[in-house]
């Protein structure tokens, strides 16, 4: 299991609460991870068909769990981006 956190959400609706589809600030995965987030440390964003960042986050490594549990059928983003050795690098 390689759990993972949304830590911005750049197509929120600002009215709407966090951790919602409307504003996935806060929301985990996969389903049953219980923990907050904090102690994930891989960087990543993910990103639509035209480059577009729509959310950043953390996992605890490097995998395409944040885009298939979340990105994917949430927004239709088809990449994931790691923050890795000082660059943002595709997997």
């Amino acid at each position: 299991m390689n759990p993972w956190v949304i830590t911005k959400d750049k197509l929120a609706d600002p009215d709407s609460k966090q951790g919602t589809l409307a504003n996935a600030v806060g929301v985990t995965g996969p389903y049953g991870y219980k923990g907050d987030g904090k102690e994930l440390t891989s960087r990543f964003r993910m990103k639509d068909d035209d480059g577009e960042v729509y959310y950043y986050g953390f996992s605890r490594e490097a995998g395409f769990e944040p885009l298939d549990d979340f990105g994917m059928p949430n927004a239709g983003c088809t990449t994931i981006e790691y923050f890795l050795n000082g660059d943002w690098e595709q997997i």
